[in-house]
């Protein structure tokens, strides 16, 4: 028995090597430049920004940000191993995190179905993992479940840890409550919470953001529910966990109760997976299942998992519109910048504090403009009205999927168009740059005719079908 629960030195190395491999991806998180750009400010001004310094049309409102701690840690192996560097950093620390919790969990329900478990929770874990607050927290959480039985004061120390690198830490205190069933741990923990530098306001925050975010007003993926048509996995093992507990003789309410709260998070909204897989293995009963099989299956998982995997690291250039910024760099022109969302944190991280974009990742801070954005998209003079607001003299623009259908005013007639020549009419802007993944613009009644002869593409319509 005692030696089903300690998994072979050469089983645990490959489970880490072939975890390894398949994380190492090149970086695909939107948000990692804001928080660089955020950990630069941070070691810059040795202090934490009291409101948005980065983007135009954020709400002039106190910031708070939740995830400083991160911001500035990052920036700091940033500049030690460079964005590439952060790519293995990336892969070590999710292969090392699920290797680990292959060990733990092979303690309690032996080493051939902690193998399989730990190996579908990593499959399932990993391609929602980058360089952002949001992949530490299964850490945080599986050193949550572990130490809460063991040490109340270790646990503090992680919850607070915890909280100042992201607000999932406010389930620490239901971890403690449903490992220990004990009133004075829980209430040290959920205590433990308000050790941040904004007090009370860094757990409402995360409050207020998950209302937004859950309103309607706008769509953000992560914060969609899992379909069990794109997220078969995780429905597959929420099933095949289930059978488990109710199978088996080993009673563990505190398990139980986490589990089916991990689950339902996790299907409530896709950024909430990670947590659930992590925290999967170190939940099951223990099973009799057969170790070759239990063996061969995980190692076929780490397999395919490495197999579809895209390597590589640093930057993506399908992710990002990296040739594009560097011709905007080299034009030196000036001026605030209109950006999606998702372009805006690598083009805070490019260009601040020498231009300013529009709007970024950051839904919290956003609220007023949100709506704005929303009828402006779809009404021309509310579109016009937009850019003069923010005073947008450049544009760093996506492709869109579809062209878009043009009204004209006297004839009522009905046109496709490029998106492009719809919303930067060539009469009014100059298309100076653009690579796969998107196209910059220059207002031409701001900048002089000459500087723009030098950078224009002429004849060019990037997005035409």
């Amino acid at each position: 028995m005692s030696d089903a629960r300690q998994p072979p030195r050469i089983v645990a190395a490959a489970f880490f090597i072939l975890a390894f491999v398949a994380a190492t991806v090149p970086l695909h998180s939107y948000d990692l430049f804001w928080h660089l750009a955020t950990g630069r400010w941070i070691l810059e001004h040795r202090g934490l920004p009291a409101a948005d310094p980065f983007a135009i049309a954020s709400d002039r409102a106190p910031w708070v940000n939740g995830e400083w701690l991160f911001d500035g840690a990052v920036e700091l192996l940033q500049r030690m191993v460079g964005l590439s560097g952060l790519s293995i950093l990336r892969a070590l620390m999710a292969a090392g995190l699920f290797a680990l919790i292959f060990v733990l969990a092979s303690r309690s329900a032996g080493a051939p179905l902690a193998a399989l478990a730990s190996a579908i929770a990593f499959a399932g874990a990993n391609p929602l993992l980058d360089v952002r607050p949001a992949s530490l927290a299964p850490l945080f959480l599986v050193a949550a479940i572990v130490t809460a039985r063991r040490s109340a004061t270790a646990f503090v120390i992680i919850t607070i840890l915890w909280m100042n690198v992201h607000p999932s830490a406010l389930l620490a205190p239901l971890v403690m409550l449903a490992m220990t069933f004990s009133a004075s741990r829980t209430l040290a923990a959920a205590a433990a919470l308000l050790v941040n530098p904004y007090g009370w306001r860094g757990i409402a925050a995360p409050l207020a953001l998950n209302q937004l975010v859950t309103s309607g007003a706008f769509t953000n993926a992560e914060w969609q529910r899992s379909s069990p048509f794109v997220f078969p996995l995780l429905y597959a093992a929420i099933i095949a966990a289930a059978v488990l507990f109710i199978r088996s003789k080993e009673r563990q309410a505190s398990h139980a109760i986490l589990f089916v709260v991990l689950a339902l998070l996790a299907v409530l909204h896709v950024r909430h997976q990670p947590l659930f897989f992590a925290a999967l293995p170190l939940l099951l009963p223990p099973a009799v299942v057969a170790p070759r099989a239990a063996y061969g299956t995980a190692f076929s998982i780490l397999g395919i998992s490495l197999l579809l995997a895209p390597h590589g690291v640093g930057l993506s250039p399908h992710r990002w519109p990296v040739a594009a910024v560097a011709r905007l760099k080299a034009s030196g022109l000036r001026g605030n910048i209109y950006n999606p969302d998702q372009f805006g944190g690598f083009l805070i991280w490019s260009f601040y504090p020498e231009r300013r974009v529009l709007t970024d990742g950051r839904n919290e801070l956003y609220r007023t403009f949100i709506g704005e954005y929303a009828r402006a998209r779809g009404d021309q003079h509310a579109w016009e009205a937009l850019l003069k607001k923010y005073r947008i003299d450049l544009a760093v623009d996506e492709y869109r999927r579809s062209e878009v259908q043009v009204v004209d005013a006297v004839t009522g007639k009905r046109t496709l168009m490029p998106a492009s020549l719809v919303y930067w009419p060539r009469s009014r802007w100059a298309l100076i740059a653009y690579d796969e993944s998107g196209m910059v613009f220059a207002r031409r009644e701001v900048f002089a005719p000459e500087v723009l002869q030098r950078w224009e593409l002429r004849g060019v319509v990037p997005d035409a079908r």
